[in-house]
């Protein structure tokens, strides 16, 4: 497995594995995967963010398939964690997250799905408030002290 820097032509690889990991963790039949959520993980709108400067962009590939990424904003809030369904509990977001912590910030935030509450919690992330409901998103605001 490769972690390195992700590239503007890995947008494709990225997006594929949002919404894949996405419909398989975070949504259901009976709550469906919102239409702007997959609109905003296309890989043209991916694309500009990638090589933003605001962004630091993190992926895992293993024989060319991108199999995990992680995305910071501004060194303090995660994006972005997915791992393809395959190579879950093997190390590719513990991976992502130790060749990332050179970049945080002493605080950091995310706005978790309720799958992944459990790896933050590992992490030292603290949940704060309730789980939210948001244009047909479910989330946990998690927050760590570095």
């Amino acid at each position: 497995m490769e972690i390195r820097a992700a590239l503007e032509s890995d947008a494709a690889g990225i997006s594929e594995l949002i919404q894949l990991v996405s419909m398989q963790c975070n949504f259901s039949e009976t709550e469906p995967c919102p239409q702007w959520f997959i609109e905003s993980t296309k890989p043209d709108v991916l694309q500009p963010l990638i090589v933003s400067d605001d962004y630091l962009w993190l992926i895992a590939v293993e024989r060319g398939e991108v199999t995990g990424v992680l995305t910071l904003f501004e060194g303090n809030l995660v994006k972005y964690l997915f791992v393809h369904p395959k190579f879950q509990r093997k190390g590719v977001a513990r991976a992502l997250w130790q060749r990332a912590i050179p970049e945080l910030r002493s605080e950091i935030s995310v706005r978790s799905s309720l799958f992944a509450i459990p790896f933050y919690e590992k992490r030292e992330f603290k949940k704060v408030g309730e789980v939210k409901f948001f244009n047909g998103v479910s989330f946990q605001t998690m927050i760590a002290q570095l």
